[in-house]
């Protein structure tokens, strides 16, 4: 996101008066010069505004990981310096695996084990556009305001940088789990695991 909401002139954010509506793009001051109001901009910032361009737009070479496969020998195509796939030659363009719609859908497939809200807290933190659609749960629905996130919208430019966020979280997720793993021991008198903190056997209190 960006460090400064409080910039000037105001960048191009899309943002608009929330009295009159006139566009505040370019603004030297944080007042509206149509209606006089008096703007405070952080509060006027959501989610899905757009704060700053994608990291990635699929026209970087090397390519990243985004985890695109060749469509002939399903080769990864990470790291082809060209539109050419490494493994078999096959041309390809990035940008056909975009989505054709203006904002794309981040839902439980396409995050994998990693969890929905957890995925939204990682883009907000990372200033990525988007907005969560939400399924109604028993506290909604007997009034209160209790919402589960089950899917995110984000906009089309930002599917690569997506892709990338979302495979360097698996790939660290992956590794504690494997440090994790590897420090943890089998009790000798049990058999049972015990994780790697522990100098007695959770299970039977052997000693390590």
């Amino acid at each position: 996101m960006s460090d400064d909401l409080e910039h000037l002139p105001i960048p191009n954010w899309g943002l608009t008066c929330p009295e009159c509506e006139y566009p505040l793009r370019g603004l030297p001051e944080h007042r509206c010069p149509e209606c006089g109001l008096s703007l405070d901009v952080p509060s006027l910032i959501r989610p899905w505004t757009r704060l700053r361009d994608p990291r990635f737009t699929g026209n970087e070479s090397p390519l990243p990981n985004f985890g695109l496969l060749c469509g002939s020998c399903r080769a990864p195509l990470a790291g082809a310096t060209s539109s050419v796939c490494t493994a078999c030659k096959t041309p390809f363009d990035p940008h056909d695996w975009l989505p054709a719609k203006k904002w794309f859908l981040v839902d439980h497939e396409l995050c994998g084990v990693l969890p929905v809200p957890g995925v939204q807290a990682m883009l907000g933190h990372e200033g990525v556009p988007h907005f969560a659609v939400g399924e109604r749960t028993f506290g909604e629905i007997w009034g209160g305001q209790s919402i589960m996130v089950a899917r995110l919208r984000v906009p089309r430019e930002f599917f690569f940088e997506v892709l990338w966020l979302l495979r360097d979280a698996h790939a660290r997720m992956e590794a504690a789990r494997e440090q994790r793993d590897g420090n943890a021991w089998n009790c000798a008198r049990c058999g049972e695991e015990n994780p790697a903190n522990f100098d007695v056997c959770w299970n039977c209190q052997e000693g390590r």
